[in-house]
């Protein structure tokens, strides 16, 4: 397998991607991961290259007070809201994300909301360049 199949890693969440084969389409076959205790949990779904590339964008420019997504509409959706973390950062450089996760964006149930601290912003940075990669692959894996 010539990448990675771990887009984002945090505390309590992980996204992995695997390009689907096609002729066609640029489409992810993708695990979301996430142990929110009492709750835990596995959503597979479909994501585009172009779903990777919008996160990708939103996660670059992303500060503290904003937001970003992956997916929505009709298909599954995981949003961040990213604050300067309050309490247990000496030197104010750790995040708080507040993440929401529901299998369909225009229905928003099933939702999982859920917090993740100690984020440093270099981690969402790093999926932006992990995201740009995937969504880059070539030549892309074509069906048996």
């Amino acid at each position: 397998m010539p990448w990675d199949p771990v887009v984002l890693e945090l505390e309590g969440l992980r996204i992995e991607a695997t390009p689907r084969p096609s002729w066609f389409d640029r489409w992810f076959e993708c695990r979301i991961s996430v142990v929110a205790r009492p709750f835990a949990g596995v959503l597979e779904t479909i994501f585009t290259d172009e779903d990777f590339v919008e996160l990708a964008d939103q996660l670059e420019r992303l500060d503290p007070g904003g937001d970003a997504m992956l997916g929505g509409d009709r298909a599954a959706e995981l949003r961040f809201v990213v604050e300067v973390q309050q309490g247990g950062n000496p030197d104010g450089d750790l995040l708080a994300v507040e993440c929401t996760l529901t299998p369909s964006g225009d229905d928003p149930y099933p939702l999982l909301r859920f917090l993740i601290f100690k984020v440093p912003p270099l981690a969402l940075a790093r999926a932006a360049e992990r995201l740009r990669a995937l969504a880059a692959l070539d030549p892309w894996p074509k069906p048996p």
